[in-house]
């Protein structure tokens, strides 16, 4: 086999010159496709993928490869394939497009394949429209075709654009190992704490463990007891009220240690450090500490601006718009995702931030 050298075709299809074509394989919904080995960046296999609120369909979220923020493009939603669900073992193939990276859902990898260029033919007439707007031509192989995954097609942002608007769900990727702490359900109860996961101080042997309810002779519940102590009770009792958003994220300290992460991130992506040149970042992390607090239902202990006073500036001078306020959105969800909040309390923060958003970019 000759050198593989970057070579462009007169259709501008980037294919290496040479008799052969290395290319990474991959199936999607039961159709094989291909990308050429050079521009495979990593091959991971994700675990967990973070929604980005009101989205367009095909962007699954976003997840942490090795410290960097990369968005996850579905491949699935892009082909119209029904979706993947939380048993599937996805896998994600990352690839470079105008200085970011990206990575694309499959539902398996193959093995990399060495074919004649001369078996590359322009896509059928009877292939599938989206394969043929996604793909700049076909492999035939014996007994089925290998399509060719045209990487500017699929990142294209009008095509992102075009696709619907939605929030997902955040998706675990792969069925829990016996015993592990998603199987048992304790992933779903936990708070967010500022604490490291291993204090062993503080509640966290508190609660029923030997205590339990009063047992007779017997090891039977003492019912008798647990009535009379129930009757006992002011008949006037109030029930008390359901607890804040504030309260169930785990109060002040929480809300602190989850600011500070999220300034960590944002301040590390290029599309939005230029909004904060020239900010004092401790006064903004403490009035957002102050302003998240309030929103959520705890001390009203914000003074500053209103969101729409406060970045209409920042909307008409610097270009503020629904890229960033999504970009945003992605860190804030991959912070509280980071530190263990629950997915149903996520979507409560993302909807409260959702709720902003018109006001924060002055519409």
């Amino acid at each position: 086999m000759t050198n593989l050298v970057i070579a462009e075709r007169g259709d501008g299809t980037e294919l290496t010159a040479g008799d052969e074509e290395q290319l990474v394989t991959m199936v999607v919904d039961d159709q094989l496709f291909g990308i050429p080995i050079l521009r495979v960046q990593d091959i991971v296999e994700p675990t967990q993928i973070t929604p980005v609120p009101c989205a367009p369909s095909a962007i699954a979220g976003v997840l942490n490869l090795r410290g960097r923020i990369v968005t996850v493009i579905d491949l699935r939603e892009c082909l119209g394939a029904p979706p993947a669900s939380n048993e599937d073992r996805l896998m994600s193939v990352t690839v470079e497009h105008d200085g970011d990276l990206f990575t694309l859902l499959v539902d398996s990898i193959g093995d990399v394949r060495s074919l004649p260029r001369a078996s590359f033919d322009k896509p059928p007439v009877t292939l599938d429209q989206r394969m043929r707007r996604l793909c700049s031509g076909v492999f035939r192989l014996e007994g089925q075709l290998l399509a060719l995954l045209d990487v500017e097609k699929v990142l294209d942002d009008e095509f992102i654009a075009s696709m619907p608007l939605r929030t997902r769900p955040r998706l675990l990727l792969g069925k829990p190992a016996p015993g592990s702490e998603a199987a048992s359900g304790d992933k779903g109860t936990k708070k967010l704490d500022a604490k490291k996961t291993d204090d062993k101080s503080g509640t966290g042997k508190s609660g029923t463990g030997k205590s339990g309810t009063a047992k007779d002779a017997d090891g039977k519940a003492d019912g008798k007891k647990s009535s009379e102590k129930a009757s006992a009770a002011p008949k006037n009792e109030r029930p008390s009220a359901a607890p804040s958003l504030y309260d169930r994220l785990g109060g002040e300290a929480a809300i602190d240690a989850a600011v500070d992460l999220f300034y960590d991130k944002v301040m590390d992506d290029d599309r939005l450090t230029p909004f904060f040149e020239g900010r004092g970042m401790a006064m903004q992390g403490k009035s957002m500490k102050a302003f998240l607090g309030q929103a959520f239902g705890g001390p009203k202990n914000y003074k500053g601006r209103d969101m729409r006073k406060a970045h209409q500036k920042l909307v008409h001078d610097q270009g503020l718009d629904d890229s960033h306020f999504i970009a945003v959105a992605g860190h804030l969800s991959d912070t509280l995702a980071q530190m263990g909040v629950p997915d149903d309390l996520i979507h409560e923060v993302l909807s409260a931030a959702e709720g902003l958003r018109e006001e924060i970019l002055d519409r």
